[in-house]
């Protein structure tokens, strides 16, 4: 009988090159699956405990999420995360959510009764980052702006470029990608960086045994050295895989325990 290939579900094709996670799939033998509309599965959904899915690439919040289910969670860390091209990251697997408008405005604070677009209810860089940071500053997040989710870190840039929505709150990575090739985006004002926060991770089903999962980081690891690898990190604005492992989100888990 030949043996089931893995299943790789992707929650980043809404931002990141299709090409990038299939290359992914390539090198961890796997069929791939993604979902363009949204950053993690929906809440009370999930693709690792249904039997759906074998890996995935979700939003950290996601994962905080999973895998703090019950006391067996359906999913793990995979021991992957990427690097932005970004001198803000100094090099280690973070990334921000970045505020930006059409207008110019002074910050954050200034975009008060305007709309602002996320990402969706579970991103954390388009969403999660924004309401983290009013609560911060002693605003009531579904009071101070009118939150317009848009299904995508893309859709929100190009909803704030064609003037649908005043602002957004994007992943930082996404917006230094669109920025190269879209002047629209380019010139749109840098109001605020909220973070750092990790980058999203790869997960595994906890069906997987942890030696499998370990030789599948392995391989993610070892194609930092290929070419075509490369290629495709470069062109979504990444540098490179690393290692993490799960404490590498706890700063993720305290801020939503703070909501």
């Amino acid at each position: 009988m030949a043996k089931q290939r893995l299943r790789l579900l992707s929650y980043m094709v809404g931002g990141f090159p299709l090409s990038l996670f299939e290359r992914i799939a390539e090198v961890l033998d796997a069929d791939l699956d993604y979902d363009e509309s949204r950053s993690g599965p929906a809440p009370g959904h999930d693709p690792f405990a249904d039997g759906d899915a074998d890996l995935g690439w979700i939003c950290s919040t996601s994962f905080v999420d999973l895998s703090m289910r019950g006391v067996e969670p359906s999913i793990r860390i995979g021991g992957v995360a990427w690097v932005p091209d970004d001198p803000n990251s100094e090099g280690r697997p973070v990334y921000f959510g970045d505020v930006m408008s059409a207008a110019p405005a002074t910050d954050l604070d200034a975009l008060a009764g305007h709309s602002i677009g996320c990402n969706d209810e579970v991103s954390l860089s388009g969403h999660f980052a924004l309401r983290l940071a009013l609560v911060e500053r002693g605003h009531d997040p579904d009071n101070f702006a009118r939150l317009v989710f848009t299904g995508g870190h893309r859709r929100s840039l190009d909803h704030v470029a064609d003037g649908t929505l005043d602002a957004a709150v994007v992943d930082s990575v996404v917006r230094a990608d669109a920025s190269r090739t879209d002047r629209r985006i380019a010139e749109l004002h840098h109001i605020e960086r909220l973070g750092p926060w990790p980058t999203q991770p790869l997960v595994a089903s906890s069906r997987l045994p942890q030696g499998q999962v370990d030789e599948l980081r392995d391989a993610l690891l070892a194609s930092n050295d290929d070419a075509r690898m490369q290629a495709e990190l470069a062109n979504a604005a990444l540098v490179r895989f690393v290692r993490v492992d799960a404490d590498h989100y706890a700063p993720v888990r305290q801020a939503l325990e703070r909501l």
